[in-house]
């Protein structure tokens, strides 16, 4: 009962030193909000329709123009220009109005009705690959159905009926069924580490100006009476503001976020929550331990806003995390949002449970017991000081 006191008293301070302070009230309260909603908006439409390309057609010709309108007719591709030349059309891609160009040679259509095959030619503008991917799989959408009916048309020629050719123009068929992200959004990828990343960032942040803050205006040592002088106390109460704070945060964000954005959560619940308590927990004890050693709110601030791109580049979910360097792995492992991001993908989008996150729930316990370790001894080393400092 005194222990529950005496942390109910260090929550109470902590909510007494972020109100007064504008700084960690933009960062723990205004910031989370915002940067869910704004960043989330980004990625609203999830997928990308009607790219604008532009065709050069040199056949002319019925095959030409019926191949031109089902390419139309894509959702992911719009033809706003038929350019006379390739010249005109290179013109287009570098002013920005189009993003790529389909090249129909002339002759197509007779050489399709001969039956030799014709080249169509996409030149598409890679320096932006989501938008050249999506181009490249319509244009092959749209050649594979109508070579398709060229070919089925070509069998029954020849005297086959219906299903003899289409069993000749396809002997081997292909059936390919996206197991999660059925729309392969890029929103529905994007979005939950978007938010994952927020409450990483902004909780590393918020807590570690806190605890630079206290050492800039010497309070460090009220947070040790406070705690009667109890490490363990003092870190644990310090910190239990902000899991309580964060834990209501990704309960928004899990919830209202994907309500409005129309995110998938297949998985399991129960897994979900441990989960998040033992990140919020690690960050916590992290946060205690690397702002342990600024002595400026300032310089902590700083030094912290750098991290975040990093962070996410080396967790692996923008890119894989067994083709990273070995060094960066080691980093990356270091870090409580590498194995929280690679399960929340697993819980919300493939919906799995407890036996498919066992091992990110481990690694996070034993985060937590290492950065719990880490904060006591610089807080136990603070704390010596401030003994000395008032003999």
């Amino acid at each position: 009962m005194k222990l529950f006191r005496t942390l109910l008293k260090l929550v109470r301070r902590e909510i007494g030193l972020i109100i007064p302070d504008r700084n960690l009230i933009s960062v723990l309260l205004i910031a989370p909000l915002f940067y869910s909603f704004f960043y989330g908006s980004i990625y609203y439409n999830k997928v990308e329709t009607d790219v604008p390309v532009v065709v050069v057609d040199q056949d002319q010709s019925t095959t030409s123009r019926k191949f031109i309108r089902m390419l139309d007719a894509s959702q992911l591709v719009k033809v706003t220009k038929d350019a006379c030349d390739m010249n005109s059309a290179k013109k287009e891609i570098i002013s920005g109005n189009a993003h790529a160009i389909i090249f129909i040679p002339a002759n197509f259509e007779a050489e399709l009705k001969s039956g030799k095959g014709s080249d169509l030619k996409s030149f598409l503008n890679t320096s932006r690959f989501l938008i050249s991917n999506d181009i490249n799989k319509a244009v092959n959408e749209v050649s594979a159905t109508l070579g398709a009916g060229i070919r089925l048309k070509y069998f029954q020629a020849l005297g086959y009926n219906l299903e003899q050719a289409k069993e000749l123009v396809e002997p081997v068929k292909v059936e390919i069924r996206p197991m999660f992200n059925y729309t392969e959004s890029y929103g529905d990828f994007l979005v939950p580490s978007v938010l994952i990343i927020i409450l990483h960032q902004t909780l590393l942040l918020g807590l570690s100006e806190s605890v630079a803050k206290e050492r800039e205006q010497k309070t460090i040592s009220s947070l040790f009476s406070y705690a009667d002088n109890n490490i363990p106390t003092a870190i644990i109460g310090k910190g239990l503001f902000y899991v309580m704070l964060y834990s209501v945060y990704t309960t928004f964000f899990f919830s209202v976020n994907f309500y409005i954005f129309k995110l998938p959560f297949n998985g399991s619940v129960a897994p979900f929550i441990l989960l998040t308590i033992l990140m919020l927990t690690a960050v916590v004890f992290m946060s205690i331990f690397i702002s342990s050693f600024f002595e400026r709110k300032i310089i902590a601030m700083q030094f912290l806003t750098l991290s975040s791109y990093p962070v996410f580049l080396i967790s692996g979910y923008s890119w894989p995390f067994e083709f990273l360097p070995l060094p960066i792995k080691a980093w990356a492992n270091v870090i409580p949002f590498t194995p929280y991001s690679s399960s929340v993908i697993k819980l919300t989008m493939m919906g799995g449970g407890f036996a498919n996150v066992y091992t990110q729930i481990i690694h996070l316990f034993i985060l937590a017991i290492i950065f719990f370790a880490a904060a006591y001894y610089r807080m136990n080393h603070l704390f010596k000081t401030t003994q000395l400092q008032n003999i």
